[in-house]
This record gives C-alpha cells, structure tokens and sequence, in this order.
C-alpha cells in the first residue's frame, strides 16, 4: 500500500515537472533570438530547468517502479521466490562502475560521429535496466566530458556547465528505456513473442531518445537558424562514410538494437541459460 502512494506521489512530480518545463519552453521560446545566440546564459539556464524539473523526477518515477520487481534488481540466475532484494547492493554499485566505465570510454566515438554510447547504454538496459543504466550513464558521461572527449576541446565554458544537465536528461532517458526493456520483454506474457516484445520496447522507448536529445540539445541550445542546420546534418543528410546514414537514424536503427540484443545475449548466457525468455 506505501508503495502504490509512493508511486502515485512521483507519477504526480513527474507530470508537474513536465509540464512546468512545456510551459517554460513556450514562454522562452528557446528557438527564437530571447535567449540568445548558442550557449548563451539563458539557454544554460532553461537546460537546468529542464534537467532538474523535467528529466529528473522522469528518472525517479521510472526508477522507481523498476525497483518494485525483486527479480529485476537480483543478479540474473540468482533470484528465488520470496527473496527480499536490495536495490542498492554490491552487484548493483559494481554494474554501474563497469557501464560507468565503458559509457566514458565509447565518448571517444564522437570524434568519428558514430554513437557507440548509445550502443553501450542499449546494452546497459537490456542487461542491468533502468537503475543501474541512470547511474551508469550518469557517471560515464560526467567521466567522458572531463577526461575522455573533454570539454575545453569540444567546446568553453558553456560546455563545461551543460556536462551535468546534458548527463542528467540523457540518464533519465535509458531509465525509462531499461523499464520498457525488462517490462515488454522479460515479463511478457508467454503468448507474446520475443520478437513483439522487443519491438514495444524498442518503439516506446527510442523516440523518448530522439525527441529528449532534440529538444535537450538542438533546440534548447542554439536559435532556430543554427538549430536547422545541425538536426538537417544529424537527422537528414548522409554521413561521409559507409554505412552514410545520418548520425541519429543510424543510431536509432543500428547501435541501439544491436545494444539491447548484445545486453540480453549477455543476461541470459549470465543466467546459465535460464534468464528471462
């Protein structure tokens, strides 16, 4: 009964929060001159807001009711009916170190505008899902800015100041993608194939990540003048180089399914065999 209030509670922060940010999106009209040119302080600002106020209590709720299945959080093959789990265990703060990890290093495929990010954190989704995927990403992407692809290459000062919220939006995007993931394939009905499973999970869930990096990003980040020019470059045009999809179709289409297939390969071979089916 706590658990359904609590749940209530942060479905209602959740939508608050989503609609203060829609709000604050057509009062500020990011994609006019109001805010400024790209990277301007008033862009800086809205992004905050739209991590913290939107994306975060977005994360919480998904997190949450992840939570809310023991078998889901229990390493896989080790989970007995009745066994009390905890979210917050060694198995769990070791996944997010690994993916934490492995996120920071991919941030090296910027350079060659391919997202094995993308492809990591699919994979996170589908092995660990969505607590251990927030974390993960969380820490990789923060590592990444800092270290791997760092800020004062990629960019300045505004840069530097967007690492958190850009970090906070994108986490809380693969925790929703890691609940889809586990709820529409591991705990399908068995009338349901695999394969339909894994599309709902797959349809539901990557355009939340189109649309989270689109507004997030593109629009919220440059006037409209330079905001068409970069979603024409990474939604429309060809890349240079073979496969020459654009940037973020190539994403949806390749790096992600192969992710989620890669992390489900590696949860049921973890299993033994006897993972989720």
């Amino acid at each position: 009964m706590e658990a359904k209030k609590t749940e209530k509670t942060l479905f209602y922060a959740m939508i608050a929060g989503l609609v203060i940010c829609a709000v604050l999106f057509l009062v500020m009209q990011p994609w006019g001159p109001g805010l400024g040119v790209s990277g301007a302080p008033g862009r800086v600002v809205l992004l905050w807001i739209f991590a913290f106020v939107g994306a975060l209590p977005f994360a919480v709720y998904w997190m949450f009711k992840f939570a809310q299945v023991p078998e889901w959080n229990a390493m896989p093959g080790r989970f007995v009916e009745g066994m009390k789990v905890k979210v917050a265990s060694p198995y769990t703060y070791v996944a997010i170190g690994v993916i934490g990890a492995l996120f920071a290093v991919a941030a090296l495929s910027e350079g060659i505008r391919l997202d094995f990010q993308a492809m990591v954190i699919a994979a996170s989704a589908a092995l660990f899902g969505g607590v251990v995927s927030f974390f993960g990403l969380l820490v990789g992407q923060v590592l990444g800015r800092l270290f791997i692809h760092p800020f004062w290459v990629s960019g300045g000062a505004s840069v530097f100041l967007n690492i958190l919220p850009y970090s906070l939006f994108d986490a809380a995007i693969w925790a929703y993608a890691g609940y889809c993931f586990f709820k529409f394939v591991y705990a399908r009905p068995s009338t349901k194939s695999l394969v339909a499973g894994f599309l709902i999970a797959w349809i539901l869930s990557e355009p939340v990540h189109q649309v989270g990096w689109l507004i997030g990003d593109y629009i919220i980040g440059n006037p409209w003048e330079a905001a068409a020019i970069n979603i024409a470059r990474d939604w429309v045009l060809p890349q240079p180089a073979f496969p020459f999809l654009p940037y973020w179709v190539l994403s949806a289409l390749a790096f992600v399914p192969i992710g989620y297939l890669a992390g489900m390969a590696a949860r049921n071979a973890w299993a033994g065999g006897r993972g989720e089916q």
